[in-house]
């Protein structure tokens, strides 16, 4: 019976040691759930309040550089603390255009680096990186300024900023999609640049049908029936008529230029006949003035001797001119001649 007294004795005694070592230890703490926020990350881990903040992110596998922080500090216990901040140190550098930067921060962001670079970040700046993520040792942040453009598109005229690169980004940045017709000046792949005039045309290619009249043609016919030198219209010439098919190319709804692609008869044209004359006529024996002069005193004038005009017909030269000559013939049956 003694014996089963000193043995529960020596089991008491051995609990005790155990949970004095542990007490030592711990520093007299109580086990709790922390949180531990690594650049954004966030972890749960089992930590005591008599513990040092180090100790308690080496048992949760966290380990710390050599400049590096914590909130706590590192060396202080966890207390009355729920939650453990790793500030993480980090050299960055900050690309503005042709101005370059590098800085040093723990536990900064992005835009707290590009703050202590000298730039800012506005509406007007664009960040290659969130401006609120945590930064990350070597890390380059580039900013691209805006820069302002005249843009001319469907009837409208703007002028905007923008921080695309080329001339196809600004169209997508813009939402503009282009038909396969369609013309961009400059070109696609060429660069943005300040005060670059872009301008986008709507082309259109279509089928136009139209109506065109057919001038007729002259012909003429020769006849013996006229006096060389006359003609007369025997039939009137009319116009014809065909439809016309154009391929017709329109700029931002304007025709610029047609191309013929088929055309149609539909009406055949009626040429105009002009008769000719051909009929020669014989002129007469050129006479001397002395021979008319003998004429007209053989013949003793147009009213001498009872001597009188009895027909004038006219003749017309050959050559067109309106000249000709008057053939007369008297009441004693003589012929003579008169030139007009």
């Amino acid at each position: 019976m003694k014996r089963r007294i000193v043995s529960v004795l020596g089991a008491f005694a051995l609990v005790f040691a155990i949970c004095s070592a542990m007490f030592f230890m711990t520093g007299c703490g109580k086990d709790v759930k922390i949180k531990i926020n690594d650049t954004g990350v966030t972890t749960e881990a089992d930590a005591n309040t008599g513990m040092t903040i180090e100790e308690i992110l080496e048992n949760a596998g966290v380990t710390l550089g050599e400049k590096d922080e914590t909130d706590p500090k590192a060396d202080e216990k966890l207390g009355d603390a729920t939650e453990i901040t790793v500030k993480r140190y980090a050299k960055v550098t900050v690309k503005n255009g042709n101005d370059e930067k590098v800085v040093e921060l723990v536990g900064g962001t992005v835009e707290d680096a590009v703050k202590k670079a000298g730039f800012t970040l506005d509406d007007s700046v664009n960040c290659d990186v969130d401006k609120s993520s945590y930064l990350k040792d070597k890390m380059v942040i580039t900013l691209t300024n805006s820069v302002e453009v005249s843009f001319k598109a469907d009837g409208k005229t703007d002028k905007c900023k923008t921080f695309a690169k080329t001339v196809k980004e600004f169209l997508e940045e813009q939402k503009i999609t282009l038909g396969k017709n369609d013309t961009v000046s400059p070109k696609l792949e060429e660069k943005i640049t300040s005060g670059m005039k872009i301008t986008v045309k709507r082309v259109e290619y279509k089928n136009k049908k139209v109506k065109e009249s057919i001038d007729f043609q002259t012909e003429e016919q020769q006849s013996s029936s006229l006096n060389s030198g006359e003609t007369q219209v025997t039939q009137e010439g009319v116009n014809g008529e065909k439809e016309v098919t154009y391929k017709v190319k329109y700029v931002d709804g304007k025709e610029t230029s047609k191309k013929k692609i088929s055309e149609k008869v539909t009406k055949e044209p009626v040429n105009k006949i002009v008769t000719v004359g051909t009929a020669q006529n014989t002129l007469p024996p050129q006479t001397t003035p002395q021979q008319t002069q003998n004429d007209s005193s053989q013949s003793g004038g147009a009213n001498q001797g009872g001597k009188q005009v009895v027909s004038k017909q006219a003749v017309y030269d050959c050559d067109g001119s309106g000249h000709g000559y008057y053939v007369i013939t008297y009441s004693d049956g003589t012929t003579g001649y008169e030139e007009f």
